[in-house]
């Protein structure tokens, strides 16, 4: 029953924000909302002016803390972008290991003009193809 209801709602539902697939090799670093360290390198898979989504290994716990992105690394705090988990979910085509691969998904809060032109450099430098 459940699955019909998904199917519906992606039939019906379209994203706010387009996504775009980004380069391989893509990362950017997750860290916590307080500057007490906690930064953590992660793999980006797509991307739009909404959100994210990355891969990382370990548990979802380990991220619990996590709520900020940074996909800037000129100055300390430019391009760190507050976000909020939407999902959380082993990765598609992951190895069972001893820590396995995880994808999280992740929605931008407000950010204000400033943000989102830093955003969309970001998108035009490393962006593929539309999703």
């Amino acid at each position: 029953m459940a699955n019909i209801f998904n199917i519906w709602r992606r039939l019906f539902k379209h994203r706010q924000h387009q996504r775009f697939a980004v380069r391989s090799g893509t990362f950017v670093i997750v860290s916590p909302a307080t500057d007490g360290g906690g930064e953590r390198k992660v793999q980006l898979v797509d991307i739009s002016l909404g959100g994210a989504a990355f891969i990382y290994q370990g548990s979802p716990t380990e991220l619990e803390a996590a709520g900020f992105l940074k996909m800037f690394a000129e100055t300390p705090n430019a391009g760190r972008v507050k976000f909020e988990t939407v999902s959380d979910i082993p990765a598609p085509g992951s190895t069972q290991t001893s820590a396995p691969l995880r994808r999280r998904g992740v929605k931008f809060a407000w950010m204000g003009i400033l943000g989102k032109a830093e955003l969309k450099e970001f998108l035009e430098e490393f962006s593929l193809c539309q999703k």
